[in-house]
C-alpha cells in the first residue's frame, strides 16, 4: 500500500522527466526538467486509471480494497486543482523556499517584537503576512498593488474586513482549543449557563 503513495509522488515531482542544461549555465552545470501539466496529467491519470483496475479485479484483500478506495477518492477530489504548477518556469519544484520565507517572516517580527513566540502575530494577521511580504519585496509590484487598492469599492471593504475578522475568530478558537482547552471549554460553559439562565427568565 505505500507503494501506491511513493508511485504518485515519483510522478509529481518530476523526477522521471529528463534534464536539460539551462542556457547560460553550462560551466556551472545547471540542469532544470523540462515539463509540463500535460504530461504530468497524462502519467497521473493513467497512474489513477490503473489503479482502479486493480480495485475492479478483486484480488486485493478486504483491508486493501478499502485502503486503496480511499486513495484512489482523495487521489480524485484532489485532481481538478493538482497539476496546475509544471508550466510556470519560475515556480519552485520543492518547498525549501517556502520554509526559507516563513523562517524570514518570523526572525523579522521578533526583531520587531522582541518576542520568541509569534503565535498571537501569526494568529491575527496570517492570512496576510505573506501577502504584504511579498508585494512589498518589490516596489513594481507594490504600485501596482497600491494601483488596485484604489480600486476598491467601500462595499467590497466591509466585505473582506468582515470574512477577515471571522478568519482570525476562527483560528484563535482552534488556537485555544489546541493550546489552553481546559480553560477555553470552562469558558464556553459559563457563557453556556449564562445564556441557558437569561433564557428562562420571564
Amino acid at each position: 500500500m505505500r507503494q501506491w503513495v511513493l508511485d504518485a509522488e515519483h510522478i509529481l515531482d518530476g523526477s522521471w522527466a529528463p534534464e536539460e542544461e539551462q542556457s547560460g549555465n553550462s560551466q556551472q552545470g545547471m540542469f532544470k526538467k523540462l515539463i509540463t501539466n500535460e504530461e504530468v496529467g497524462l502519467r497521473f491519470d493513467s497512474f489513477r486509471l490503473g489503479l482502479t483496475q486493480k480495485l475492479e479485479e478483486g484480488v486485493l484483500s478486504q483491508t486493501e480494497r478499502e485502503c486503496l478506495g480511499q486513495f484512489l477518492q482523495v487521489l480524485d477530489n484532489l485532481r481538478p486543482h493538482l497539476i496546475q504548477c509544471y508550466d510556470l518556469l519560475s515556480f519552485p519544484r520543492t518547498n525549501n523556499e517556502t520554509e526559507g520565507s516563513i523562517r524570514r517572516i518570523k526572525a523579522r517580527y521578533r526583531r520587531i517584537s522582541g518576542r520568541k513566540n509569534w503565535n498571537q502575530y501569526l494568529l491575527r494577521f496570517g492570512r496576510s503576512i505573506a501577502f504584504y511580504d511579498w508585494w512589498e519585496s518589490d516596489l513594481q509590484r507594490w504600485q501596482q498593488f497600491e494601483k488596485m487598492a484604489q480600486q476598491v469599492s467601500p462595499d467590497l471593504w466591509r466585505q473582506m474586513r468582515k470574512e477577515t475578522t471571522s478568519a482570525q475568530s476562527e483560528q484563535l478558537k482552534r488556537f485555544r482549543f489546541r493550546h489552553k482547552r481546559a480553560t477555553y471549554l470552562a469558558t464556553l460553559e459559563d457563557r453556556w449557563a449564562v445564556a441557558a439562565q437569561s433564557a428562562l427568565l420571564p
